[in-house]
């Protein structure tokens, strides 16, 4: 025969018997005295349950489910200031509901003011959770490398309570700048550095922007700078540098390649001609290139002034970082995409032109 479970009242019993066999063994004890202590812990049992039960419906009480949407705690705001809030909003249909979640789930915490961002919320204790809690589940964003500031403040933007123009302000913010250590650069693009950033709920833009710009430094270590110094290039121009290759290579095999034809020509006096400093200077860039704008007036248009441009044109990852301070040991000084995501790589302006007729008559034979 299987065992069968103990009923919620034998249960009792077992435990009383035990209890009452270890209070007989010190001091003896009355039937009335017998009786409190079973009537006091039925009590006692009753009452966690009762706390249980309250605990499950109240966490688990269903709201109008929030999707995605961003809501603001005001500074020294009380649990029914917050709850009031939600329910003007019509995030939740009563006051109290959140309330009562918020003190079965506080513990120590404290609500913290600021913008949180509430992602698929059904029950009154996820919102609790979400606001109590803004660390509990990161919001991931990947920004690719070559991305400029004004994409990096989207991506954010998109996923986060992050305010696209309050961040794009910050990139260009002097006294916020010297603060991190860049003041010297015109603004923080290529300061910006490219990665998987796991952000919590309620971040605000100084605190994105502090990390990136951490990376980016903590990137330009020692060995960087020194073969950036060999090469002429300070911290400030090897990201320059390093942006403009970000710009031209696809190829992870070609970015020193695409270097060496850039620092060839810098010690050769001769004009950069680096489209992607173009698609910066232009209004709507990055886009397709025309004949046209390769005349547009701007100091970043290497096209029209000889050497590195201001800055960076892009925020570079750290392979095009490397490539900038290692330049393939080659002579080539000219180069043309083949239309297969590489390029075709010359010595000369007559062999530069012969594999542009190549390219174009292969491109047009498919």
């Amino acid at each position: 025969m299987g065992s069968r479970c103990c009923s919620p009242a034998k249960l009792l019993d077992i435990v009383l018997t035990h209890h009452d066999g270890l209070i007989s063994a010190s001091m003896p004890i009355t039937g009335s005295q017998n009786k409190s202590l079973r009537w006091g812990l039925i009590f006692t049992l009753a009452l966690i349950l009762s706390f249980s039960i309250f605990r499950h419906l109240t966490l688990s009480y269903p709201i109008p489910p929030i999707f995605r949407q961003s809501f603001t705690v005001p500074k020294g705001a009380s649990a029914s200031r917050v709850a009031q809030l939600l329910e003007d909003q019509g995030l939740v249909p009563q006051a109290d509901i959140f309330v009562n979640a918020v003190r079965l789930k506080m513990g120590t915490r404290r609500i913290q003011p600021g913008r949180y961002l509430l992602i698929n919320v059904r029950h009154a204790g996820d919102l609790a959770r979400q606001i109590l809690q803004p660390d509990w589940r990161p919001i991931i964003i990947y920004v690719p490398e070559g991305a400029g500031r004004e994409s990096v403040a989207r991506y954010f933007a998109a996923k986060t309570t992050v305010d696209a123009d309050r961040f794009m302000a910050l990139t260009s913010d002097k006294a916020f700048m010297e603060e991190l250590g860049i003041g010297l650069a015109p603004h923080m693009e290529g300061y910006l550095h490219p990665e998987t950033y796991f952000l919590r709920n309620g971040v605000k833009e100084p605190e994105i922007i502090r990390e990136m710009v951490a990376m980016t430094l903590a990137a330009l270590d020692d060995n960087i700078l020194e073969r950036g110094k060999a090469l002429g290039l300070n911290s400030h121009e090897i990201l320059t540098m390093a942006s403009i290759v970000e710009g031209e290579a696809l190829l992870d095999s070609e970015r020193s390649i695409i270097s060496a034809v850039y620092h060839n020509r810098l010690r050769r006096g001769m004009r950069l001609q680096a489209d992607p400093t173009v698609q910066y200077a232009i209004p709507d860039g990055p886009r397709r290139l025309l004949f046209r704008d390769y005349k547009y007036p701007s100091e970043y248009n290497t096209y029209l002034r000889k050497g590195l441009p201001p800055g960076p044109v892009n925020n570079p990852g750290m392979a095009s970082i490397w490539a900038a301070v290692n330049p393939e040991d080659v002579d080539y000084i000219y180069f043309v995409a083949n239309g297969k995501g590489g390029h075709v790589f010359t010595h000369s302006l007559d062999e530069h032109n012969q594999a542009i007729r190549s390219v174009r008559g292969s491109n047009a034979g498919r």
